[in-house]
């Protein structure tokens, strides 16, 4: 019985851990591509690989995806990203890999309401930049649809 208990407590720890309760964060967001920076409300998820996705509301009225990666990092060039949710894909022309700390870069950039929708269906399969593909895993992939899911509703009720 104790072992029971045990695992169950374990479960319910671990999916306590990756829940979403869909409070927005405040801070401000860089735009690299209009070199400016906006206060701005955002809902995060951390993945497994240490990797975060936000999704920004700006007050500039638009939305950004803004991915701080750990895995394949190519400081300061600029390719063609492109951000694959199941069988849809997003592209970004000329995007370049920003620098965020010695082991860490990210991409920031403008998406639009319905890629939002996308991704609360379809989450974040993987993102290839240049020739280099990264894959996401199933689980990251739902709790990016989770935010996505809350991120999607706050936007589509002010309307």
């Amino acid at each position: 019985m104790k072992n029971i208990v045990l695992i169950f407590l374990s479960f319910l720890y671990i999916s306590c851990s990756y829940a979403q309760d869909c409070t927005f964060l405040s801070d401000t967001v860089f735009i690299p591509k209009e070199n400016k920076t906006y206060q701005s409300d955002y809902l995060e998820v951390e993945l497994k690989n240490k990797s975060l996705v936000q999704l920004v509301k700006a007050d500039n009225k638009k939305y950004y995806l803004r991915m701080i990666v750990t895995e394949n990092l190519y400081f300061d060039k600029v390719a063609l990203l492109e951000v694959i949710s199941g069988k849809k894909s997003f592209y970004v022309k000329d995007t370049k890999h920003h620098q965020f700390d010695k082991h860490r870069g990210y991409y920031c950039f403008e998406i639009f309401q319905n890629y939002i929708g996308t991704l609360k269906d379809d989450g974040i399969t993987a993102i290839e930049f240049g020739k280099v593909h990264t894959s996401f895993s199933k689980s990251d992939c739902n709790h990016i649809k989770s935010i996505a899911k809350c991120f999607y509703e706050s936007i589509s009720e002010k309307k």
